[in-house]
């Protein structure tokens, strides 16, 4: 072949454009776009539905956690004890798992003797014969302390 002739053949196969490539591309961008699209949402939505999930169990375990502490805890009573004469209405709080309890507007201790129905407050390294004693009259529950405190402007 000539030098001519290979010049042609060159500028013919120049011209022809291949009519299935640029078709596929064409038509395969868009698929690509759109499938990585939808993978996108989904692992979008995937990460949004885990972290629901985990915010909700977060939620569910301080609830539980908030629920066991108030069954457990020692809750307050309202005490309306007498002695002399002179009546008495105070927010009694139990000790922990069996410590002596307090009475929140005094600094003494207060030993509760249901069985007896009696109140001793006494001052510290004092023995239970030492200590003041009062007749307790009523006693009331959490609902009733709460009120009373909140009545009281504490």
């Amino acid at each position: 072949m000539s030098e001519a002739e290979k010049q042609k053949l060159l500028k013919k196969a120049g011209n022809k454009k291949p009519l299935t490539q640029p078709q596929n591309i064409a038509s395969s961008a868009p698929e690509l776009r759109t499938a990585s699209r939808s993978a996108s949402k989904r692992v979008t939505e995937e990460q949004a539905a885990t972290s629901t999930a985990t915010m909700r169990n977060i939620w569910l375990g301080l609830a539980l956690l908030v629920l066991v502490v108030f069954v457990i805890a020692p809750k307050p009573q309202l005490l309306e004890y007498h002695s002399a004469g002179l009546t008495t209405q105070s927010i009694y709080m139990p000790g922990w798992f069996g410590a002596e309890g307090t009475i929140l507007d005094t600094n003494q201790r207060a030993v509760l003797a249901e069985d007896e129905q009696r109140l001793y407050l006494c001052f510290a390294e004092q023995s239970k014969e030492q200590c003041a004693k009062y007749q307790l009259r009523q006693q009331q529950g959490f609902i009733a302390a709460t009120m009373f405190w909140v009545s009281s402007g504490r």
